[in-house]
């Protein structure tokens, strides 16, 4: 059986380098003998789908993320009951783009416990599964010239709202045992290489 070696979130605000960062980490992660799995974001797929809470024939919010929720932990247990049928010690990673605490952002406290209760589920035991949450912090904090909503027909936040929403995924996260914030940057080489180095750091991997 496979061996996993560990879960790695990826988050932050819209326009924050995910993509682009998650297939350049796997691409280095690969290249260093792991074998890689990759979560897509659920709320993209669930968007592109034609289920969204915005625009023509929208959903409730909370609906919204209730199908988010249970979308995400059901394709978790899938990748986490396959890497026992990989050939035997297969050094796996999965690479999350996204994780379960995201709905908080959108949610709030509020609905987000009743979300939790509705799911049978305890705040306290959510997030648990990801050994390293890495926060990416959108380019509207701090560039807000460089924000743009083409790189994702999903995302339809202006600048300002991808700053609250940015501020309310890392209050989601913030009390994750391995929370790690990278700020925005002027090229996304250099965001990239830092979520390298960090994940180098994480697993002892030298550069």
């Amino acid at each position: 059986m496979g061996i996993l070696k560990a879960n790695i979130v990826l988050t932050g605000g819209p326009c924050a380098g995910k993509t682009t960062t998650i297939a350049k980490v796997k691409e280095d992660l690969e290249s260093r003998g792991y074998h890689v799995l990759l979560l897509n974001e659920c709320a993209t797929e669930l968007i592109n789908g034609g289920i969204k809470p915005f625009g023509d024939n929208p959903v409730e919010v909370f609906d919204f993320q209730n199908e988010i929720l249970n979308l995400q932990l059901y394709k978790e247990k899938r990748y986490l009951d396959i890497i026992e049928k990989l050939p035997a010690n297969t050094k796996c990673i999965i690479l999350f783009d996204r994780g379960v605490m995201d709905s908080k952002a959108y949610l709030g406290q509020e609905l987000f416990t009743k979300l939790l209760t509705a799911n049978n589920l305890k705040e306290e035991d959510l997030g648990k599964q990801y050994d390293l949450v890495i926060h990416l912090v959108t380019v509207a904090t701090d560039i807000k010239n460089k924000y743009n909503t083409s790189t994702n027909s999903a995302r339809f936040e202006d600048a300002n709202e991808a700053i609250a929403l940015d501020k309310r995924t890392n209050d989601a996260w913030k009390n994750h045992k391995n929370l790690k914030v990278i700020n925005a940057t002027e090229s996304i080489e250099e965001k990239i290489d830092k979520v390298i180095t960090t994940i180098h750091e994480f697993l002892n991997e030298d550069n």
